[in-house]
């Protein structure tokens, strides 16, 4: 079997096969409690301040972590498995280009299905209506004057969370401002306001 394949398909063979183990370990781990992957997940710790573009990471687009190591290795194992497949079928250039199609769109839907989860996750129990005056800080750019909704971070009730804001500021409110949460717009939407 492995004489028989082109170089080609020997490589993402490779690639396929490791980036599912990978993947399956890290699941593994996952079930068993051992997640913490996402302390050190996607590139969001890297801060290039430049204040006249968009200040969410380049990792995410529209709040789903994109470029992660779950979102890579999704990416590796459908695309290299995609490609593999196909290119018996098809000149190797057009399997690749399926190939990173496809997981490209892996990798969106991973970061989908994740945010989802996270979404249920924050959205139980907790009481919002008491994180009124505490102190928090931009995650994702918050448009000015309720344009649109970005995301803060605070510690709420014992632990960190990640919740929808928006602002009456005159200008957008960048990542790692500092704010403080001025009053509820709805019951897990806050209304902040850049700290003095």
């Amino acid at each position: 079997m492995w004489g028989d394949m082109t170089a080609f398909q020997q490589t993402f063979f490779v690639i396929a096969v490791v980036a599912t183990v990978v993947m399956i370990v890290l699941i593994i781990l996952m079930f068993i409690g051992m997640d913490e992957i996402d302390s050190f997940e996607g590139v969001d710790d890297v801060d290039f301040d430049i204040d006249a573009i968009n200040d969410e990471p380049i990792s995410g687009i529209g709040g789903l972590k994109i470029l992660s190591v779950r979102g890579v290795l999704a990416f590796l194992s459908i695309g290299g498995w995609t490609t593999y497949l196909l290119s018996d079928a098809m000149p190797e250039w057009l399997a690749a280009l399926i190939g990173a199609v496809a997981g490209v769109i892996a990798a969106f839907l991973l970061a989908y299905a994740l945010k989802q989860a996270m979404k249920l996750e924050s959205s139980g129990n907790l009481d919002y209506q008491s994180a009124i005056g505490k102190p928090a800080m931009i995650y994702i750019r918050v448009p000015a004057e309720r344009k649109g909704r970005g995301k803060v971070i605070l510690n709420q009730q014992g632990k960190m969370v990640e919740v929808d804001a928006l602002t009456d500021e005159k200008e957008d409110l960048i990542r790692n401002t500092k704010v403080v949460v001025a009053a509820l717009e709805d019951e897990s939407t806050l209304l902040v306001k850049k700290t003095k």
